[in-house]
């Protein structure tokens, strides 16, 4: 007996691949139109994202190792063995969740706990979109790890501003009270690959939120080089998080939490220098031994620090980096 085809699942369709035929030729012969260019791997324009099945590894070909964690390969260089369900990089699911605990802690921040109707697949780190009942919509990191603080949990860390359209509405929010998740999004997770590299992670503000993933992530999946976080306020009191993270730095050998505020106050244990100052003077050392760099919080750190690591020597692709922006007065979908 022959091998049997492969079926191609797509937009609720099932299409029987004929031999040769890559994922690109078999969706235009449909009548399905995917964006494509050079049609050999170079361009990149016909990424796609698998949602069940293995594609071939030529597939993923000069893709991120975060990209080839989320699923992504190229349409016009895969030709599959088996059985593949796919969709566009512009699908995202969306899931119903409610309200467990807004808890306010140091700085203005809102810890949001929230408990979904059904599995979201995330990689700690990464971003939802949080729609309230009457549409309004926000960006918010997820801080949480699903094989630490359950499947159905999920957390995030929301700056309250008094005029705030869905900070305030949270700060307020009873628990019970519904909302809709839309995602996950970005690529600044961690990959368990080389567990023996050196991690830099710099976040001001709430940007520590992806940041608590991805160490806990990291930590939970062995990984045994130094990680040194940074997280930043503007004062010193605006620092939350700092028992849990002694706790995990206590608990972990390998973990440094360094402490920063331009105005310390009467803090003996907080670095008075900025981040990227503190972030340039520990990271070039670690270059020639692989270092991977997590930066997430206020644009002008991201921005900055991002350009100032590479002219010193860093690789683009061992930075991974989120700018929280301000929301735009009416915008639906904005940041943290």
């Amino acid at each position: 007996m022959g091998q049997e085809t492969p079926t191609l699942r797509f937009a609720g369709e099932s299409i029987a691949l004929d031999g040769a035929q890559t994922v690109l030729e078999a969706l235009e012969a449909r009548g399905v139109a995917i964006p494509s260019s050079c049609r050999a791997g170079a361009c990149q324009s016909c990424t796609m994202r698998v949602v069940s099945g293995r594609v071939p590894s030529e597939a993923q070909v000069g893709l991120s190792p975060a990209k080839r964690e989320l699923g992504h390969f190229l349409a016009c260089m895969c030709r599959p063995s088996e059985d593949l369900e796919i969709t566009t990089l512009g699908d995202a699911a969306e899931v119903s969740a409610r309200i467990v605990e807004v808890r306010r802690t140091a700085g203005a921040v809102l810890l949001v706990r929230l408990r979904s109707a059904s599995p979201l697949d995330y990689r700690p780190g990464q971003f939802v979109t949080l729609v309230r009942p009457d549409g309004l919509a926000r960006a918010y990191s997820l801080a949480s790890v699903p094989g630490l603080d359950g499947a159905l949990e999920l957390h995030l860390h929301v700056r309250h501003y008094p005029d705030g359209a869905m900070s305030g509405w949270l700060a307020e929010a009873q628990p019970g009270a519904e909302v809709s998740l839309r995602g996950p999004f970005g690529e600044c997770f961690y990959v368990a690959e080389d567990p023996d590299k050196p991690l830099l992670l710099v976040g001001s503000g709430t940007g520590l939120a992806p940041l608590y993933g991805i160490v806990r992530d990291a930590l939970r999946a062995g990984h045994s080089g130094p990680i040194t976080l940074l997280h930043g306020a503007r004062r010193a009191e605006d620092l939350y998080l700092r028992e849990e993270l002694a706790a995990l730095a206590g608990a972990h050998g390998n973990l440094e939490v360094v402490a920063s505020a331009l105005e310390v106050g009467g803090a003996a244990d907080v670095d008075g220098r900025p981040l990227d100052v503190i972030a340039l003077e520990r990271a070039p050392a670690n270059f020639s031994r692989g270092l991977r760099v997590f930066l997430c919080g206020a644009p002008e750190l991201v921005n900055g620090l991002r350009r100032r690591l590479f002219m010193a020597g860093a690789s683009m692709r061992s930075i991974f980096a989120d700018a929280f922006l301000p929301s735009a007065p009416a915008a639906v979908s904005s940041s943290v």
